[in-house]
């Protein structure tokens, strides 16, 4: 009779909804909400579960403020050039909090541009845990700043707060004069990635072997974009053959062509070029082939406008 009656209470129970069953509470004398012993031993039903694991989520989201939208940022990868002579401008630094920054120097060859280092009295060097250095040659106020090492020509920018303002003093190895700027920061864009040009020729400057007597290091404008890989809107892409695509881009503006390629064009000899970390931008004349050199091998490419 026990076990008939024990099996009818259990069919019951898997009749009643989640809803009820989760209800059966009582008061204790203190008023204190108490499980009816009945139900003490049943799971919480799944939308129960469910429902703690949303709110342990969205707990979480709230503490690391993932939907404020003061801390949306976009990364920027951009390029600028300074002067070290008298009246140059300052330029300006965008940060964001919790996104850090990296600054890189190079000089108008395209070589990098070390940040001054005492060793004698900083030897070893490095940034801590809150991205803060102890070079002197750095001088940051309203971030923390820091080169990574000795030699290095990377300088690391890290916010401390929301809404941080100041500036920041970088004294490059063998410079006449520090370079300074201006640091914003807020929500947007910021400079994740920012590559500083120096017009002058730094401790590890390296003329680039060139065909054309006094062929310029200049600072175009489209040398640059171009160079970031960022051709003006008005450069007409060109088809290359007879060598790997993934070695040269080149466009055509104007009554010029524009070759991005870390080969070393030889004829037509370039007028102006930049360069940075083995790749360059050459401008040359109009042309429809071209010769190039990678070491001791030259090759030929082709250069031609895409077809209607």
């Amino acid at each position: 009779m026990n076990t008939t009656v024990r099996a009818v209470i259990g069919l019951l129970l898997l009749a009643v909804p989640e809803t009820v069953v989760c209800a059966q509470t009582t008061r204790d004398s203190n008023g204190a909400p108490r499980v009816d012993p009945i139900y003490e031993g049943l799971p919480p039903p799944p939308s129960a579960m469910q429902h703690f694991y949303d709110r342990v989520d969205q707990g979480q989201k709230n503490l690391d403020a993932a939907e404020d939208p003061h801390r949306l940022a976009t990364p920027v990868s951009r390029s600028v050039r300074i002067s070290l002579a008298p009246g140059a401008q300052t330029n300006i630094i965008r940060i964001a909090q919790d996104y850090p920054a990296a600054i890189t120097f190079l000089d108008e060859t395209g070589q990098s541009w070390p940040i001054a280092w005492d060793i004698a009295t900083n030897k070893s060097g490095g940034c801590d845990a809150h991205g803060q250095g102890q070079n002197s040659a750095v001088r940051s106020v309203g971030i923390n700043a820091c080169v990574p090492e000795a030699g290095s020509n990377v300088l690391q920018l890290t916010p401390v707060s929301r809404y941080a303002h100041g500036g920041v003093l970088v004294n490059l190895k063998g410079a006449p004069k520090p370079i300074s700027f201006m640091i914003i920061s807020g929500t947007g864009a910021y400079d994740a990635d920012l590559t500083v040009r120096v017009a002058a020729r730094g401790p590890n400057a390296k003329d680039a072997p060139n065909s054309e007597p006094d062929a310029p290091a200049t600072g175009d404008r489209n040398l640059e974009a171009m160079l970031d890989g960022a051709a003006p809107a008005d450069a007409v892409p060109l088809r290359v053959a007879g060598v790997s695509p993934d070695r040269i881009r080149a466009w055509k503006l104007g009554d010029k062509m524009y070759l991005r390629t870390d080969y070393t064009p030889i004829s037509p000899a370039p007028s102006a070029h930049e360069t940075e970390y083995g790749i360059g931008i050459y401008e040359i004349p109009e042309t429809s082939n071209v010769l190039l050199s990678s070491g001791a091998r030259i090759v030929s490419a082709t250069l031609s406008e895409d077809g209607p």
